[in-house]
């Protein structure tokens, strides 16, 4: 698959070893899994395939390696519908995360091991990465993201910002972001001392045109020319909370293409990620949805 597509997302990709368990292990002694998944994880790229998922063109930008984890990576993402054609791959071992999932809250903690190789730079994108899609997902306002939300703005493709990481271009990266979507873990790294109103203020003064923060089973709340508007989590069986902000922003992203005002994007985008968190691993539910 290459040519044109809908959405492109651009940012980290990982081999996801889930695990999930009733306890922590305590050194000296084991603990057993009742279930166990390996997949292909990473905020942009969970939400690539959840987009194509539900039947809309994604491509995803990012660099894997050259091991059996980055033909894994690679086989995944094309499997799942995704444009591969412009994911690098460069000698060396791929980045893997070890998820422990608690099986009573399907609460999540994470252990990884970088990749061994330079991570995407500037001089390894191309502005047709990103300048032939309808909207741009990046998932770090680094260098490197900064430079597609730049060719996207010249381009008047939308930039929608996954916040997973505290930046520090985010005063640069902000004003090229139209939709900013943050989580409790980068709003208390990046504004530690401030409220959710603060939050959703803060992020729209330093230049995103609309700003939403999603507070987990909390729902989610947002600001934009049209105001405040908050909108609940949906009540669901949780097995696995992994992914279920990456399936947020691909059904925000999903609802925005099909023209839904504000208040429509966070109820379909809430609903997928709730979707999302039916089964173990970072796209599980939504591929068993519906399309």
């Amino acid at each position: 698959m290459s040519g044109s597509v809908e959405v492109v997302g651009l940012g980290l990709i990982t081999t996801d070893y889930l695990y999930r368990i009733p306890r922590l292990p305590a050194f000296g002694s084991s603990v057993r899994a009742s279930s166990y998944r390996r997949a292909c994880g990473g905020p942009a790229a969970t939400a690539m395939a959840c987009l194509a998922r539900l039947g809309i063109a994604t491509r995803f930008v990012g660099k894997t390696g050259t091991d059996h984890e980055g033909e894994f990576i690679a086989g995944e993402l094309a499997r799942h519908g995704v444009d591969i054609s412009r994911l690098r791959r460069a000698t060396g071992a791929s980045r893997v995360a070890t998820v422990l999932v608690d099986e009573d809250t399907g609460e999540r903690g994470f252990m990884s091991w970088p990749e061994s190789f330079a991570p995407l730079s500037v001089t390894e994108l191309d502005a047709h990465d990103v300048t032939d899609a309808q909207v741009l997902l990046v998932d770090d306002g680094d260098d490197v993201g900064l430079q597609a939300a730049r060719w996207a703005r010249d381009a008047g493709i939308p930039v929608v910002f996954d916040g997973t990481w505290q930046s520090e271009h985010l005063h640069d990266f902000l004003p090229l972001v139209d939709h900013a979507i943050v989580g409790e873990f980068f709003a208390s790294r990046c504004l530690p001392d401030a409220d959710n109103e603060t939050i959703l203020q803060q992020l729209t003064d330093l230049g995103a045109r609309t700003a939403v923060l999603t507070l987990g089973a909390g729902g989610c709340m947002a600001r934009s020319a049209d105001g405040r508007i908050d909108c609940p989590a949906f009540p669901i069986d949780v097995v696995d909370t992994t992914g279920a902000g990456d399936a947020f922003h691909g059904g925000y992203i999903a609802a925005l293409l099909d023209g839904a005002e504000i208040a429509e994007r966070l109820r379909f985008a809430s609903s997928t990620a709730a979707l999302n968190c039916r089964g173990l691993g970072g796209k599980q539910g939504c591929l068993h949805a519906p399309k």
